[in-house]
């Protein structure tokens, strides 16, 4: 069974992470190298990275409106609001599975904060000269969340060094990961500045209990990535898996110890992300012009890393049991988020008609197959012919 998530760490990268010194500093060296940023500041998540960004743009600015897609992980609401700010949704659209830029301009107002950009899946979306036609835009924020979307590039350059400000996510679940783990990059100095403020304000050590269960979890997880162990003791791990809706989040420091690790993972951050490319590009030439299916295009210029593959299954009712079969067949698929942010969260939206139908629409048919460097070319192949069969 392969698992729909998996990042290669190894007991060297946890000894590593035990017996090293500076590694924080190093390791924000490191992310800030990789995403063309001058300043980077790390955090226990990428939803406290995002709560860092916002606090320190309420402080540049008196707007209260922040703009994200519709389809989207619903825990971003969170930070939005514990910041103070209004959260406003603004469709995706179809053909590249990320936000409709045209639908942007009704979306904004004088009171518009931010636009977060969301590059889903891995698939980068340029948006630069979106915002340059746009009055609003202009004088808006542009915050990059490239917490699906680590190593891609997009015209030679990586996602995250756009924006005025950028997060990305070491969650287990994320193309490089440290267990958890955020951070915040900008070559802005007042932006940064004031996410510095916010972090001395709020991260504090987790308590000893917490740093030890933070490196027995790391070494479970090394393991349970791992498709023979995932094999034998999946009923266990399946307990330790994310159950419903986040209702809070917590905010910490970054620990040295995932810090250590993360460095000396990230020795073949490369090599990973690479494979997350090709066998995404695997998929996406065997699906690509197949009936009943549709997939994303990929931007011109870019390379996108895939999180995982994306497919829509044009009729619903078979959505569910194609899931259900690759599973079967040894090959981890999900569903990501079963409801787009408007049916997770009452945001004052009209519930009587839908105000953001392809997101909708997305929430009702996506199916994601695992594109991680366990996963071979034998279970791409495999995952295809289970979904050509049903079909």
């Amino acid at each position: 069974m392969i698992p729909s998530v998996g990042t290669p760490v190894g007991f060297k990268d946890i000894v590593n992470g035990l017996l090293s010194r500076g590694a924080l500093e190093r390791f924000a060296e490191t992310i800030a190298e990789h995403t063309k940023r001058r300043h980077v500041l790390l955090a226990n998540s990428g939803t406290t990275a995002y709560f860092f960004i916002l606090r320190a743009l309420q402080r540049l600015s008196d707007k209260k409106e922040v703009i994200l897609p519709a389809y989207t992980a619903p825990s971003l609401i969170l930070p939005i609001k514990k910041a103070g700010l209004v959260p406003r949704l603004c469709d995706i659209e179809l053909k590249t599975f990320n936000m409709d830029l045209t639908a942007l301009p009704p979306t904004m107002s004088d009171d518009t904060l931010a636009i977060t950009i969301v590059h889903m899946f891995g698939l980068p979306q340029w948006f630069e000269s979106a915002v340059q036609e746009d009055e609003f835009a202009q004088s808006s924020f542009i915050i990059e969340d490239l917490a699906s979307a680590q190593g891609s590039t997009l015209n030679g350059r990586p996602v995250g060094s756009f924006g005025d400000v950028s997060f990305v996510s070491f969650n287990r679940g994320k193309n490089f990961a440290t267990l958890a783990g955020g951070a915040v990059g900008t070559d802005r100095e007042d932006i940064f500045r004031l996410v510095m403020e916010e972090g001395k304000r709020y991260l504090r050590q987790p308590s000893s209990m917490t740093r030890i269960g933070i490196v027995l979890k790391a070494i479970a997880l090394s393991l349970a990535v791992r498709p023979w162990f995932y094999t034998i003791f999946r009923a266990l791990v399946s307990r330790f898996k994310y159950q419903g809706l986040h209702h809070a989040f917590a905010i910490q420091a970054y620990t040295k110890f995932q810090a250590g690790m993360g460095e000396s993972a990230f020795k073949r951050a490369q090599f990973i992300f690479e494979k997350r490319f090709e066998n995404g590009l695997y998929l996406h030439r065997a699906f690509s012009g197949v009936d009943g299916i549709t997939i994303p295009a990929i931007p011109d210029g870019s390379l996108p890393v895939f999180n995982q593959f994306p497919l829509l299954i044009d009729d619903p009712s078979k959505r569910d049991s194609i899931r259900d079969a690759l599973i079967k067949g040894g090959v981890e698929s999900t569903i990501l988020y079963p409801y787009p942010i408007h049916e997770v969260y009452d945001l004052g939206y009209d519930r009587n008609t839908d105000p953001f139908p392809h997101a909708t629409y997305l929430s009702r048919r996506l199916v994601l197959i695992p594109t991680h460097p366990y996963v071979t070319e034998r279970h791409l192949k495999r995952a295809v012919a289970i979904v050509l069969k049903l079909l």
